[in-house]
């Protein structure tokens, strides 16, 4: 486990907390060396759109095979740019191990975002949370966290398969001060609580809990995923073995966080008024109009009035109000002010004071 995972923790507090994922439209996949050159791209083509498909949309079970054949006769028109080079490495072929090539394959982001828009899709952006990842293993009678300072093959396991799916997850140290808040029974648990409490140091935006432990020879994943303003959410995954509960687990957790942020097409979109206070200059202005222009589920921007340092924006979403706040949540640049029901069509209003900090 690589410690520079902590010092990434320690710079999300000045920052907003959020994380800007990069590569999302980029996948670099192993093909059979022995292909033909044209069968080798489109092998590799549609092992590459797979993956990023997964990774924008968030949504694993909304990818049908009927979508995924679709995206494979399209995939070499979307690519903006692919490199190919010999490796050591093996895949399975027809017969057994082959050599393999590695493709890098780039697609262009609008044409991945209008395909799965097309199909009914969300497309989830590259500002997504940053999530806190505490783990403890039962094996042979005890249990044991891992961290930082306690890596783990399950651990690596679990941020390799987080990377596919674009989370941004960070581990905790682990160490006295870790321990002295949350021990492992109360980790075991899932003590809502003490996680928290332990957590508060990393400053993160969302906070996984995974417990790993065998059941009549199957492995049994649990995992108890706590955001902001929401109910946690609890998930069991039993599997034939450990690496495939875990890469469930991801799956679903991806799915849920999918919900939360990401944008998706409406027939007729959301319409919001954002009044933000405290914009007293036209940096100020700027930086704030290119915030929420910036924000994946906002479509339009127009602003509507500035009245001494409030301004307000007329803000068409392509998805819903929640989620919009949600997204706003990721950065300390504005925090939420309450509504007064007198306002003027107050069940469209969000409030907001203007910070000057966070991403901008």
């Amino acid at each position: 486990m690589k410690r520079i995972v902590f010092v990434w923790l320690l710079l999300l507090s000045s920052m907003g907390h959020a994380v800007q994922v990069s590569n999302l439209y980029s996948s670099v996949v192993q093909v059979p060396a022995n292909l033909e050159d044209q069968a080798l791209l489109n092998r590799a083509f549609a092992d590459a759109i797979d993956n990023v498909l997964l990774r924008v949309s968030g949504q694993p079970n909304d990818l049908s095979s009927q979508i995924l054949t679709k995206a494979h006769r399209s995939a070499a028109g979307w690519v903006a740019q692919h490199s190919i080079r010999d490796v050591v490495e093996t895949v399975q072929g027809d017969n057994g191990p082959e050599a393999a090539k590695e493709v890098n394959v780039t697609f262009y982001k609008e044409s991945v975002d209008r395909f799965l828009f097309d199909q009914g899709l969300p497309v989830w952006g590259s500002n997504r949370p940053s999530i806190l990842l505490w783990l403890i293993e039962e094996s042979s009678g005890s249990r044991k966290m891992f961290g930082a300072n306690q890596p783990s093959t399950a651990l690596s396991e679990l941020f390799d398969g987080a990377k596919l799916h674009g989370l941004p997850v960070y581990a905790p140290l682990v160490d006295s001060v870790d321990r002295e808040v949350l021990d492992s029974s109360a980790l075991w648990g899932f003590f809502e609580e003490d996680i928290l409490k332990a957590s508060e140091r990393y400053q993160t935006d969302v906070v996984l809990a995974v417990r790993i432990s065998q059941y009549r020879g199957e492995a049994v994943v649990d995992s108890m995923l706590l955001s902001p303003n929401q109910s946690a959410r609890l998930l069991s995954v039993t599997g034939a073995t450990k690496q495939e509960a875990m890469r469930e687990v991801l799956l679903k957790v991806s799915a849920m966080l999918s919900d939360r942020y990401a944008s998706t097409r409406l027939a007729n979109p959301n319409e919001l008024y954002v009044k933000v206070n405290g914009v007293s200059d036209y940096r100020a202005m700027s930086s704030l109009k290119n915030y929420l222009s910036s924000i994946d589920v906002v479509k339009q921007l127009q602003l509507s009035s500035i009245v001494g340092g409030q301004v307000e924006f007329n803000v068409s979403l392509n998805g819903t109000e929640e989620k919009f706040k949600n997204s706003v949540a990721l950065n300390s640049l504005l925090a939420a002010l309450p509504v007064s029901p007198l306002d003027y069509d107050a069940s469209h209003v969000i409030k907001y004071q203007y910070t000057g900090k966070g991403n901008n």
